[in-house]
């Protein structure tokens, strides 16, 4: 029996996981809501440029593995065995833990100590994760501080009050010669449920390096939503 050359594997592999994503994405319509649900095989196919033969063969795979599975028009839909797996996930996925690779990357850019922060109430924020900058002068960890959010960075991103580029700074407003850039974390229907800070000296964050920290958190702040789920 002719075994697949171990270029091809691969590729198959490649051809099955955009398939899934095309079957993932497509669990409802394009509303959300009751109506016609899932992808028709010819749609998926043209989604990742397959032949619909290739198409119908790996969604077979798929099938036969419970990762998806059809409906009464014969459109394909998530199976039971990846809904299972995003069930898991989702009672995982906490926002500390969707958080932790984009934190660090953020304090890795600015050097800086980063640090995800949620409302405790309308005077207060908690900072529920963070990772430490690079500079042996740095912003010690707060994690797990209270924080006001009266005329601070951290609560100006929580209540939206943020400039065009989508960050708000703040300069000694919780401590004297420190200063904090943040930017909103939205959730998939646009509410702020969330808020990502640099915070160091003020002697170090000034001109570029804030210009780059400014930068650094917004785009922070874009890849923690992306992990929470499109809008």
């Amino acid at each position: 029996m002719p075994q697949a050359s171990p270029a091809s594997q691969p590729r198959a592999t490649d051809r099955g996981l955009a398939l899934l994503r095309v079957v993932a994405d497509h669990a409802t319509n394009e509303s959300g809501g009751a109506g016609t649900h899932g992808i028709a095989l010819a749609d998926a196919a043209r989604a990742v440029d397959l032949s619909p033969s290739t198409a119908l063969r790996q969604l077979r795979s798929l099938e036969t593995a419970g990762f998806a599975g059809r409906n009464a028009q014969g459109r394909y839909l998530p199976g039971p065995e990846l809904l299972r797996i995003a069930r898991n996930l989702a009672a995982t996925a906490t926002l500390p833990r969707l958080a932790e690779a984009a934190l660090l990357a953020l304090a890795v850019e600015t050097g800086e100590s980063a640090y995800l922060a949620e409302v405790v109430d309308s005077r207060h924020a908690v900072y529920i994760a963070s990772q430490p900058g690079s500079h042996a002068v740095r912003h010690v960890s707060w994690l797990g501080q209270r924080v006001t959010r009266r005329s601070s960075a951290v609560g100006a991103a929580l209540a939206g009050k943020v400039d065009a580029d989508g960050v708000a700074v703040r300069l000694d407003a919780v401590e004297p010669g420190i200063t904090a850039v943040s930017a909103p974390v939205h959730d998939g229907t646009g509410k702020v449920v969330a808020a990502v800070s640099v915070v160091g000296p003020s002697f170090r964050l000034t001109d570029t390096a804030l210009a780059t920290a400014r930068a650094a958190v917004a785009r922070c702040a874009s890849t923690i939503q992306q992990a929470l789920g499109p809008r």
